[in-house]
C-alpha cells in the first residue's frame, strides 16, 4: 500500500507542476500532458484495484 500512496503523491506533484507550467507559459501542451498523466494514473489505479480484489478473493 505504501507504493500506491507514493504514486498518488507523485501524481499530485506532477499535475500541480504541469498546471503551474501552463499558468505561467500559457502553452496548452501542458494541459495535454496533464490529460495523459491522469489517464495513465486512472489505468494504473484500476489495475492495482483489480489486483487487490483478486488477492483478497484468493487469500480468503
Amino acid at each position: 500500500m505504501i507504493f500506491v500512496r507514493l504514486m498518488i503523491v507523485a501524481l499530485l506533484i506532477a499535475v500541480v507542476a504541469l498546471g503551474l507550467a501552463w499558468l505561467f507559459t500559457g502553452n496548452r501542451k501542458y494541459l495535454g500532458y496533464i490529460g495523459r498523466v491522469s489517464r495513465f494514473a486512472l489505468v494504473v489505479g484500476i489495475v492495482v484495484a483489480l489486483l487487490y480484489v483478486v488477492e483478497r478473493l484468493v487469500l480468503r
